[in-house]
């Protein structure tokens, strides 16, 4: 059986009000589930180019789990780039609204069939 580590995040919501962001993260698959109701740490739509991209709350809560060596293979902190962090390791962030969205190399996704998605976590899928 796998296993899978939570935690929770604080940070500043899109109303300047702290929010908690709850965490699950996967080592076996270098995957970080996000719940977050309070949009703390979900991606935002950028109209320019039309496409998802990381928020400036996940930036700032990601170099915080790459400083704690989350996801980094035993690597000290200091020999990882937050882009290289980023890079080797995917998320899922489970949203209001039954959205869920995906971040896997540079890209943003968002799931529309739940079904074809294999490593989503239960846990969070029935809570949106």
């Amino acid at each position: 059986m796998e296993q899978i580590y939570q935690m929770e995040y604080r940070g500043l919501n899109l109303f300047d009000e702290i929010s908690t962001v709850e965490l699950a993260i996967d080592e076996a698959r270098r995957t970080i589930h996000i719940f977050d109701i309070g949009q703390v740490v979900t991606p935002i739509f950028n109209f320019d180019v039309s496409a998802y991209e990381l928020s400036e709350g996940f930036y700032k809560m990601a170099d915080i789990l790459r400083h704690k060596r989350i996801l980094t293979v035993q690597q000290p902190a200091s020999e990882l780039t937050l882009s290289e962090w980023l890079i080797t390791n995917n998320a899922y962030f489970y949203s209001p609204k039954q959205r869920i969205k995906k971040y896997a190399n540079g890209c943003i996704v968002e799931i529309v069939d739940r079904e074809k998605e294999q490593f989503l976590f239960d846990v969070y899928v029935q809570r949106v």
